[in-house]
């Protein structure tokens, strides 16, 4: 995994309370979604060029584990100046490490990551995390809970301050609840995946409803919806069906096609997807710029 980052500096306006023009300046140096600070360049700030991203799904088994080691490695490969690692953000761990890891096997997970005294150091995220051919990281999750006080408003802070780019796996519920700080910053690309079946449809309504309930319709919004075809015989209905429905409700609705490396169930080797799957995860990624 490569640790390089864009260094060109960002000019911050010096502006305080008693000047009302501060209201609408951006975010101070700090914000983890925003500006990161390069480490070695004191005062040298960067704005990431692909933002943060969240990956749940509406139901188990919708395809949120491969998209986002297809989102990763997308980013690695049309940007080589960024630092994708995968994260495990499911309850109790889930296969992030056995499907994402062609390379190399990670050296600890997200907890045992969080106990170290120097966390955000690119040093200590490249040396936990787990390797891919595309030069992601992969950085997955024991099934016991996180270290007293933290959350993974922690993880999200030190990642970005280390310089990596943040994908987040969060599995099948919706209503996890350690992703709650995470789907409650609008900073953070939303990407919902539903499984190409038309009992995922059904199960998506309920998921919908509650995400509009607790996060508002402008949340959702900005949310991508993702169509994944895990079967040779799945057509375009599920995803018709979606955009005659929804497609006026979200930002918009993408497809991953049906892909014979990624029904194996195996490690997922980026350059042994077919070009078609890997220009859709291409421009999956360009919708959530």
């Amino acid at each position: 995994m490569s640790d390089r980052i864009d260094e060109r500096p960002i000019d911050l306006p010096l502006v305080g309370p008693d000047d009302p023009s501060w209201l609408l300046t951006p975010a101070p140096p700090g914000s983890p979604t925003d500006l990161v600070r390069v480490h070695g360049g004191p005062g040298r700030l960067v704005r990431l060029q692909i933002p943060p991203i969240l990956v749940m799904g509406s139901s188990g088994g919708s395809g949120t584990t491969t998209t986002v080691l297809g989102l990763a490695a997308a980013a690695a490969d049309d940007n080589p100046e960024q630092s994708p690692v995968a994260v495990d953000a499911t309850p109790t761990g889930g296969d992030l490490a056995r499907r994402g890891c062609d390379v190399a096997d990670p050296a600890g997970t997200v907890q045992s990551w969080l106990a170290m005294k120097h966390r955000s150091l690119p040093s200590s995220v490249i040396a936990t995390c787990g390797e891919t051919s595309a030069e992601t990281g992969v950085l997955p999750r024991g099934p016991e809970p996180l270290p007293r006080r933290e959350s993974y408003i922690s993880v999200h802070r030190d990642l970005c301050d280390a310089g990596a780019l943040p994908i987040y796996d969060a599995g099948g519920a919706v209503t996890n609840r350690l992703i709650a700080p995470l789907l409650a910053d609008p900073r953070i690309g939303l990407v919902i995946t539903l499984a190409c079946r038309p009992d995922a449809i059904n199960r998506l309504q309920p998921a919908l409803v509650w995400l509009d309930d607790n996060y508002s319709q402008y949340h959702l919004a900005d949310a991508v919806i993702v169509i994944t075809r895990q079967h040779r015989s799945d057509g375009p209905d599920v995803a018709d069906h979606a955009r005659n429905y929804l497609g006026g409700f979200v930002r918009a609705i993408a497809e991953i096609p049906y892909d014979p490396h990624l029904s194996t169930g195996g490690p997922i080797t980026w350059n042994h997807l077919t070009p078609l799957t890997r220009a859709a995860y291409r421009n999956l990624l360009s919708l959530l710029r």
